[in-house]
């Protein structure tokens, strides 16, 4: 009994993970909080497909191991008053019946190679789950609204984020205040703490159920049927030609957008002075603007 498949699983699955986020991102580029976050949630949502079968594995051994134990204890429990009334002189022969033996237990459980010691799995799957919710509900959307604040200070942007999503999580929580009052008004039923955590677990998962649901339906549609239409050439040049005038539309829609910002940062720049206190941030603006757009505004 050992841990080193689950370990060897588990430096695999994070060699997978920080690979895929090698490839696919720009890594050199963000912060260093950014690259972590990412990749934990990348890690820990591999974790469990990986990581699963293991468990699987494992539970069923333990509950093969649990019945056989039960049986075995009944089996025992049946034998003893054939075991004593076999002790008992016959009085024809003279002579003692030998007491019955039973037959030793087959173990019909077979370990799996896999196998972990107690405890284990249940403390790992704590430190994904909630390591996943903390990310999900609270460091992932801040940083995502953290990068969309106009703020041109950290707190500045901090604040933001924080007001952005108290909104947004706001109208949760006042769906899920009235549920609650509803459940406390209800006759029979009484809430405690260990009851709000699984109603809170349960509506969590809830929600990751019904986003995957969505996800997966589309995955097991649409992409089959686009590698399917890939095939075909007629029908990959008819859709280039749809896509190429849909792009050439939305190119030019973002450049009249782009005009007009330029146009507006323009004046802007001519209201605030080399002395205005406001100054500083119009170079931050400035500054984020590329070199190439920047010559037309002066």
């Amino acid at each position: 009994m050992g841990v080193g498949p689950l370990v060897v699983e588990t430096l695999l699955t994070f060699i997978v993970a920080a690979t895929v986020l090698y490839r696919y991102s720009n890594w050199y580029r963000h912060h260093l909080v950014v690259t972590v976050s990412v990749l934990i949630a990348w890690y820990f949502s591999m974790l469990i497909v990986f990581i699963l079968p293991l468990d699987v594995s494992n539970t069923i051994y333990q509950t093969c191991m649990r019945d056989q134990k039960v049986n075995m204890s009944l089996q025992s429990h049946d034998n003893l008053p054939e075991i004593a009334a076999s002790n008992i002189t016959d009085d024809v022969n003279g002579t003692l019946i030998p007491p019955m033996t039973t037959p030793n237990p087959i173990n019909i459980c077979h370990q799996p190679w896999s196998i972990v010691p107690d405890g284990v799995f249940p403390i790992f799957w704590r430190i994904v789950y909630w390591t996943s919710q903390f990310l999900t509900w609270l460091i992932l959307p801040l940083m995502q609204s953290y990068t969309k604040a106009g703020d041109f200070s950290l707190g500045a942007k901090l604040r933001s984020a924080v007001i952005d999503n108290a909104i947004y999580y706001g109208s949760y929580l006042l769906i899920v205040g009235i549920l609650l009052l509803y459940i406390a008004l209800t006759p029979g039923l009484y809430l405690d703490g260990s009851k709000l955590r699984a109603i809170a677990a349960s509506a969590s998962n809830t929600w990751g159920l019904f986003w995957l649901v969505l996800f997966l339906g589309y995955g097991l549609v649409d992409v089959p049927q686009s590698i399917w239409h890939s095939a075909s050439t007629l029908h990959t040049l008819n859709h280039t030609y749809f896509s190429v005038a849909k792009l050439s539309q939305e190119k030019a829609d973002a450049n009249e957008h782009v005009n007009d910002l330029l146009q507006s940062m323009r004046a802007l720049g001519r209201a605030v002075g080399m002395n205005h206190a406001l100054r500083p941030h119009m170079d931050t603006i400035e500054s984020k603007v590329p070199t190439e757009l920047l010559d037309r505004v002066r």
